[in-house]
């Protein structure tokens, strides 16, 4: 009876958290409200505020879970065949479609844009920063990265790209065309850090994405 309890409870909460998620998605922080929230996930203000004390609790769970999500990509990724450099093009490519398609990706992007947290939830960008330097370095180490190019520099500037298209994109085609977008910054990126040698592989790298976009 007790393990039937406590899946109900889970479920309530992941359910509110989807929810919560749907509202951050489409009007920010300051303006989702409890009861708009309330509202979206069907339930009544003591059932949620069991769950979340406050909306700051509620954006904190939303943002822990895309977190979660997006570490499972990197992870995943990360253990697949392709080279270093595949694999950095892949994580890109797959966070974008997840920005585009899951609620809770799309939230915890805008509400990682809107809010300034202290604590652990800042480190999202750090953590993704840092495993994208991991694998230039290794795509140096590899060929297939030119030597002389700061692997944090290259970490920062595709993380801080990726995240400004996707905010763009979002303004501007409401993401029609993030996929696009994307397989463009990398088609110049890629051109400027691949050793003339290796340009074979920008070639197959850009190939492979128009046909995922097709």
């Amino acid at each position: 009876m007790r393990e039937v309890q406590q899946e109900r409870a889970f479920a309530t909460r992941q359910h509110i958290i989807e929810s919560a998620a749907a509202v951050f998605d489409t009007a920010g922080f300051a303006g989702a409200s409890l009861g708009r929230i309330i509202e979206r996930a069907g339930t009544t203000r003591g059932a949620l505020h069991f769950h979340f004390p406050a909306k700051e609790a509620l954006a904190r769970a939303v943002l822990n879970e895309h977190n979660s999500r997006m570490s499972a990509v990197v992870e995943e990724i990360t253990r697949s065949d392709g080279c270093a450099l595949e694999q950095i093009v892949a994580i890109s490519k797959t966070t974008a479609r997840m920005i585009d398609k899951d609620v809770i990706v799309r939230a915890g992007t805008r509400l990682l844009m809107e809010l300034t947290y202290t604590g652990e939830l800042p480190v999202a960008y750090r953590m993704w920063i840092d495993a994208c330097e991991n694998m230039v370095r290794k795509a140096i180490e590899d060929g297939d990265i030119v030597p002389t190019i700061s692997p944090d520099a290259v970490a920062y500037l595709v993380i801080s790209g990726l995240a400004g298209i996707q905010m763009v994109s979002s303004v501007l085609t409401g993401r029609s065309d993030l996929d696009q977008r994307v397989d463009e910054m990398w088609e110049v990126l890629l051109l400027g850090l691949v050793p003339a040698d290796r340009r074979w592989k920008v070639a197959d790298l850009l190939n492979s994405a128009a046909g995922e976009r097709a």
